[in-house]
This record gives structure tokens, sequence and C-alpha cells, in this order.
């Protein structure tokens, strides 16, 4: 069997109808049963038609691992299959990226998928640079590259680079990546820069030592011709933490967000910096962004990175929503929090989940026609990760979905029906994710009866 039949297998299993669910959840479809990262969805409003982007490691790459030890280097490509039938059924996958690239896939920087007011499909995804190596920098470079179909997936012109060294004018290395399209058919890719940190190196010849560590920094990159090109990106904010995904959202003639986590050192007598959620405006597409403004203040610090996304998006009345999670002492967790008054201030957040302990977790947003937000969590409580969706009301009624095994999910909005995607990883452990390979799959939630297969 050749590539594409292998990807197209479609797997059924029982579905979850708890009786304490008031969301029910549709029979799963299996895309890939194995060596899958980090997959994420979504729609074309105009026609239905479902898109699933994700990075799989190809089969035969490194001859020289025995059975059942972990490939160094394996290759990756970046692939999109879609749906004609609301997400039940999904075509055999196309390649996007080029035979040169070297496709690297995290859950803070899949591979992306998004959808054009005309129906164009944008896929972004990471390419890792290994032989940039100036002065002895050890690390290679990541440079972002997109890729434009014209004709519902099937075929995708060559990629254009994205903040590349070259379009920024100065040595970077770029993460955390998060493709957007804006109401009106602008683009853009959200991302953490990390051209100062290069920049130190490059003069020094040695890393910074670990208390004079230079800022990481949150732009914003936009193409005006529907991704032929990019403009060189701008500076939002910084600091901000090393490791946490970017989101970016707008309405119908309002202003443009993006979002990330600081990296504030707010408390007395801690080392330990703040990573609150925090959100800048722009209103002149891109070009100047507000001072950073927190969503909430959870006072989470941390001496690492939690290596996990937030949820973002405004409605057709200009309400922005947000999800998130937090792991402070006193409320760790996931949150749900709505700004009227286009991001300036936030209301009392409404808890998903709480617990005395509650592990990282990823968080995804989408909206529906209706106003209703759909949120999709990790709980990583147990043995082994689980996905559970939220569905919050514009009056703020909370239904939940029973939870199932799986990790990494990613959320979309079909009329008052939810698509998800997630990861159903060989792999445990919260930094395992991040890398290995698994079984992909999505499934269909509603309120209220009829979302069978």
């Amino acid at each position: 069997m050749g590539l594409a039949g292998a990807l197209a297998v479609v797997e059924a299993a029982p579905a979850i109808h708890a009786e304490v669910a008031a969301l029910e959840l549709s029979d799963p479809v299996t895309l890939t049963r194995v060596d899958a990262r980090n997959p994420t969805v979504a729609v074309d409003r105009r026609s239905g038609t479902v898109y699933l982007a994700w990075a799989q490691e190809m089969p035969g790459t490194d001859p020289e691992a025995k059975e059942g030890e972990q490939r160094d280097d394996p290759e990756v490509q970046a692939l999109l299959a879609r749906s004609d039938d609301g997400g039940r059924h999904f075509g055999a996958p196309v390649v996007v990226n080029t035979p040169q690239d070297q496709v690297v896939s995290h859950t803070v920087s899949p591979t992306r998928v998004a959808i054009g007011p005309k129906g164009e499909v944008y896929v972004l995804y990471q390419h890792r640079d290994v032989d940039y190596k100036p002065g002895g920098w050890p690390h290679g470079r990541n440079v972002f590259r997109l890729a434009v179909s014209r004709d519902g997936g099937h075929h995708f012109a060559a990629p254009v680079d994205v903040a590349s060294q070259a379009l920024e004018s100065a040595p970077n290395s770029v993460g955390m990546l998060n493709l957007f399209v804006a109401p009106e058919g602008g683009l853009y890719v959200s991302f953490l820069d990390f051209r100062e940190q290069l920049g130190y190196f490059l003069e020094h010849q040695e890393a910074p030592p670990w208390n004079q560590t230079p800022p990481i920094q949150l732009r914003v990159a936009r193409s005006r011709d529907g991704g032929k090109s990019f403009e060189a990106s701008r500076l939002v904010s910084k600091p901000t933490c090393a490791c946490c995904g970017t989101q970016m959202a707008q309405g119908v003639d309002g202003p443009l967000y993006v979002t990330t986590r600081g990296a504030w050192k707010e408390l007395k007598g801690s080392v330990d910096e703040v990573r609150d959620l925090f959100i800048s405006t722009s209103r002149d597409e891109g070009m100047s962004w507000s001072k950073a403004v927190k969503i909430h203040n959870d006072r989470f610090k941390i001496s690492g990175c939690p290596d996990v996304s937030s949820g973002l998006a405004v409605d057709a009345h200009g309400r922005l929503h947000a999800a998130w999670y937090t792991g402070t002492e006193s409320h760790p967790g996931v949150f749900y929090a709505r700004s009227d008054d286009q991001g300036q201030t936030f209301s009392k957040p409404i808890t998903l989940l709480n617990d005395e302990w509650v592990p990282y977790g990823d968080v995804k947003l989408a909206l529906d026609g209706e106003g209703n937000a759909w949120v999709a969590f990790e709980d990583r409580r147990g043995e082994e990760d689980r996905i559970q969706i939220a569905r919050i009301s514009p009056h703020g009624e909370v239904t939940f979905s029973a939870s199932w095994p799986g990790t990494a999910p990613d959320i979309t909005a079909l009329a008052e029906t939810a698509l998800v995607s997630w990861g159903a990883q060989a792999s445990e452990g919260h930094m395992a994710k991040h890398m290995a390979g698994g079984a992909i799959k999505v499934r269909l939630v509603r309120l209220g009866q009829g979302v069978g297969q």
C-alpha cells in the first residue's frame, strides 16, 4: 500500500453518549494510525469543506534503526487532506512541502491550515535549517514557509518564506507559529523571534549568562497579496515566554488582536517569571501595536516554559473571546473570559477545569455563527492525557462533553457543530507529545442529538 492509501484509512470506534454530558460526540475518524504529529483543522464557510493539516514521519527514512528503536532524525512531511461531508470522511492527503525541506512540528508550532475568503487554502509549516551555523552557532535556525492552493487543496504553488533573514534584514530564528486570515482577506503570521539571542551569540561567540539572556520577541508578519509574498515583520511586544503558542483574531471592521504569554518579573523575592497571558491590539493592519494588556492577573510563575497554546476569537458582534490554562497555586486549571470593549478589559473568568493540581494543557477556541464559544482542552491529571470540550453560550451557560483519551486538540466550528482534531500519541509524557508521532483523529461535537455517522 502506498503513502496515500495508508493515510486515507477511516476507522470508526463506538460513539460516546455520557448521561452527564450535554454535548454529544460522534464516532471518531482515524486519518493515520502511526507517526503523525499535531493536526490542525479549518473549514471553508462558503462550501463547508473541511481541511486537516499535519506533519507525518515517512516510513523507511532511517534504515539503520532496528525495530522498536526511536529514529534519530526521521524525514517529516507537511500533509493536507480534505473532507467534503463535514469531516466524516477524508480523501488521500497531499504533500505540501518541497523535498528539500526539513519539516519540524510541535504542539505550539504545528503545521497550520487556514482558509481565505475565496476558498484559498493556506498551509504554514516550519522548516529547520540545520546547516545554519554562523560563528559556530550550534542550533541551526527555523524558517516558516507558506504554501497556497487555489484549487481546493489538490495542488500547491511553491512555498514562500515568512520572516526569513533576507526579509528581516537581521539574523534570526523563529518559532511558535500561527496563521490567521482576516475577514477582509489579509493574511497574517504571528510568531516568537529569537534574533536577540542569536545576535548576542554572533557578537560574543558564546551563549549569554542565564541571568542576561536577551528577550524573546512577539512579532507579526503580513501578506497583502494572498500569500505570494510577505512584508518584514513588526515587533508587538517583549519579553515573552520562550515557548508558548501565539494566536490572532479579528472581527469585521474591528481591530486586530494577538496574544501569547509574557515573561514579567513581578513577584518580589522570586527568580521565577510571571507567564500570564496578554493581548495587544493593532488598528492599522498590524503596522503598530498597543501596549500588552493582561487578559487576567493570574500571577502564574514558573522557572521554565509550559509549552501550551491558548484560544482567541472574535464573534459577529465584535466581542473578543479567550480561553487559556493557568497554573497558579490558588486556582490552577482552564478558564474562559470575554471582552466587550475591544480587549481593554475582560469579564470574570469562567472555570472550565479546576483542581488542587492541574498539569499544563493545550487550549483551543472556535466560535460558531450564533456566538457560542467552543473550547477544546487537555486534562492531564490522570495516567493518560484526555481531551474535553466545553460550549459557552453568549449568556455564559456552559455545557460539557465527556472526555476521551488524546492530546494536542484543535477545533473549528461548523454552523452549530464543532469539529475537533487531536493526536493519539504512542509516547507518554508532556514533552514526548511535542515530538513523538502517533495516530490522528477527528470527531464532531454538537449540543443535542444526531451527530452519529
